[in-house]
């Protein structure tokens, strides 16, 4: 397994080793020890596939190696909490979603940790639109036949997702809003994968999937995808309509993926992380790789700037998610 592994980051790692960031060769920071990659979910989730896929490069850029760790307890807050409160040496990161740096801002009532002044934005690395996903032998053929069916008997159907206040609930929570049926159950499991796996067995109505991992079962056939809520098709999935094709104006929502770190982790540290993830994520052969899995690679960011996108999110999706009457007990 170490040599498959070896093997995969070295193809991603070779084209950008040269470019490996001077301040990571000459300071002390990453010799002293493994790096704790942090991610708030179960294992088979978004976050954790894509922390995966850059921990193969990032591993042989740095010349160390990264522990990746799966907390998804309490919506992923405790993930959260653990990192906020790590000490800010580059040894300890988040992959920082929507769920966690977002939504639960507007879940948690107090907050245990100030996520916005406890963490500082790292590297960008993907966007991933949901997946709206009913049981293959369903009768709808389209949006708009499910939506008339459960606007006739809301009480008939039932929908899936991952923890609450994650993005497959927050996006179900909102469709529901909007075509006005917001009395359809809600069931929440410990990964959204369990929640797939309860659809393609047809306990469920629908599910909102992250596109990342939908499509392996859209492509097997074994459920049916009647949209996507991104702005524009994904080249991976390209006769999935988005939603607003489907019928649903506007209808755009996707978690993504990015690296956090501890407010007080130095600025020499995070450039260099920055830098090095940069390189990684911005390569043809990771972008292919992540564009196949249907997700969307965006430009690079400064660490500023992924800052600036998170308060951005904030200010778009914590009125959305207060909108729908999600609440988490922490």
């Amino acid at each position: 397994m170490i040599h498959r592994r070896m093997l995969l980051g070295s193809a991603l790692a070779a084209p950008f080793l040269s470019v490996l960031p001077r301040s990571a060769h000459a300071a002390e920071w990453p010799a002293a020890g493994p790096i704790r990659l942090v991610v708030a979910q179960g294992g088979g989730g978004n976050a954790d596939v894509v922390a995966r896929i850059l921990v193969e490069a990032l591993e042989l850029v740095l010349g160390q190696s990264i522990v990746v760790e799966n907390n998804g307890t309490a919506s992923g807050m405790r993930a959260t909490e653990d990192v906020s409160t790590a000490a800010p040496d580059g040894y300890t990161l988040l992959v920082g979603t929507s769920s966690q740096l977002v939504h639960n801002i507007a879940l948690f009532e107090p907050l245990p940790v100030d996520i916005a002044s406890t963490l500082r934005g790292v590297a960008m690395i993907n966007e991933v639109p949901m997946v709206m996903c009913v049981p293959a032998d369903s009768p709808d053929a389209d949006l708009a036949a499910l939506t008339a069916r459960i606007k006739a008997d809301p009480s008939a159907f039932q929908y899936g997702s991952g923890p609450a206040g994650t993005t497959t609930h927050i996006t179900g929570a909102l469709f529901l809003q909007r075509i006005g049926a917001e009395s359809v159950v809600h069931i929440p499991y410990p990964r959204s994968p369990d929640a797939m796996v309860d659809l393609v067995a047809g306990r469920l109505s629908f599910v909102f999937d992250p596109s990342l991992t939908a499509i392996g079962q859209v492509q097997g056939r074994a459920v049916r995808p009647l949209g996507v809520s991104a702005p524009v098709r994904l080249a991976a999935l390209s006769d999935v309509p988005t939603m607003e094709e489907a019928g649903l104006p506007g209808f755009v929502s996707q978690t993504w993926n990015t690296i956090s770190a501890p407010a007080g982790t130095p600025d020499d540290i995070v450039s260099a992380l920055n830098g090095m993830i940069n390189e990684i994520v911005q390569s043809d052969a990771m972008r292919v790789r992540l564009e196949e899995l249907a997700s969307i690679v965006p430009a690079a960011k400064t660490p500023a700037e992924v800052d600036a996108y998170y308060a951005a999110q904030r200010e778009t999706w914590i009125p959305v998610v207060r909108g729908t009457g999600a609440r988490v007990e922490g």
